[in-house]
């Protein structure tokens, strides 16, 4: 095992990306390998990925923004690793940092133990925090994270915690394509049909290795604009798809694009634009176009509207029935053809 590989898990969206690269930066700054060789591998709950569980973690490694690998909880992946690294000289270890209520996705496992029962990996679990790019900055200390790198990475922390927790001032807000968060926001969850989205994270990432600066990224290559503009031209479309789609019931807006005519280009997922068309509603539900059989499905709380009385954890609710997870103001997971019945239960559960 070469002490100059190391792979990093994250959340395929621009918490998981920024998370990745002030991680990758602290890494090369402390770990005494400045030239590590750092794979970055996006991950999500949804039909364009396989089963989190299945998939083969490499070591050493961390896992950012995203639920605990079941890998962490085997001594057979330490042995091996110790046996591919004789005498454990790779220091790097394994991490897992992130702040979704879902992220243990075991009972038995809390944020007050996990550091306990996963003995073999630096755990940071902080249901309390906005953003794991936030979370990094608090507990830097705790994770040896020189005070120097966060300062440098403020401006983007601030706008990973405004993507996160959807802290625009309102929908239209979150539709303003100069600010920064947005573009951010944009970039890392692009629909465009042409781009590899993993390869654009990935990227994106690198480029954020080496500056922080938003306005220098969106200079470094006219793609980014290109893309942009897309999504700025997209969000006309899905307000005249959403609007149409959309049916709105006691106050939630279920918008079921699974059977969508798949030679006709989806516009991708409007996370707000429901709450343009209807800033009455309290809920928005999404299911994506079916790939084999299988969409992914989203369902959050209007940021701008929120329920008088929020006792229901979307989070914990997604976990039980949809294979997925998130907080407890928006979760996602996925969904068969064959289960249009769930669809109908979560409508009841919100409406309780």
């Amino acid at each position: 095992m070469s002490e100059n590989h190391f792979s990093i898990y994250s959340h395929a969206d621009a918490d998981g990306g920024i998370a990745s690269a002030i991680f990758s930066r602290f890494l090369r700054m402390t770990s005494g390998h400045p030239k590590l060789k750092i794979q970055i591998h996006p991950v999500n709950h949804g039909p364009d990925q396989q089963d989190w569980s299945l998939t083969e973690l490499k070591y050493p490694c961390a896992i950012l923004d995203f639920s605990l690998h079941p890998a962490f909880l085997s001594e057979k992946f330490f042995s091996l690793a110790g046996e591919l690294d004789p005498g454990k000289k790779n220091s790097l270890g394994c991490y897992w940092i992130d702040h979704h209520p879902t992220g243990a996705g075991i009972p038995f496992i809390t944020p007050e133990n996990c550091q306990q029962i996963l003995s073999h990996v630096r755990c940071l679990w902080d249901i309390e925090a906005t953003s794991t790019p936030g979370l990094l900055r608090t507990h830097h200390e705790k994770l040896g994270i020189p005070r120097a790198l966060i300062e440098e990475y403020e401006e983007l922390i601030d706008q990973a915690e405004i993507i996160d927790a959807a802290m625009f001032a309102n929908a239209q807000s979150a539709h303003d394509f100069s600010s920064r968060a947005v573009k951010l926001q944009t970039l890392f969850s692009t629909s465009h049909p042409a781009v590899d989205r993993v390869e654009l994270y990935r990227r994106l990432v690198q480029q954020l290795i080496l500056s922080p600066d938003t306005d220098e990224l969106m200079a470094s290559d006219p793609l980014y604009s290109a893309l942009i503009e897309f999504e700025e031209n997209l969000v006309m479309k899905q307000k005249r798809v959403y609007a149409e789609k959309s049916q709105i019931e006691q106050r939630i807006a279920l918008s079921n694009f699974m059977n969508w005519p798949s030679d006709e280009h989806f516009p991708g997922m409007g996370r707000f634009v429901p709450y343009l068309l209807f800033p009455e509603i309290l809920y928005a539900i999404h299911i994506q176009p079916a790939k084999n059989g299988v969409s992914s499905i989203s369902c959050g709380i209007n940021p701008w509207n929120k329920p008088k009385k929020h006792d229901k954890h979307l989070g914990n609710y997604f976990a039980a029935h949809f294979g997925g997870g998130g907080h407890a103001f928006v979760a996602g997971g996925r969904i068969t053809n064959r289960e249009n019945n769930k669809i109908d239960e979560l409508v009841s559960f919100l409406k309780t």
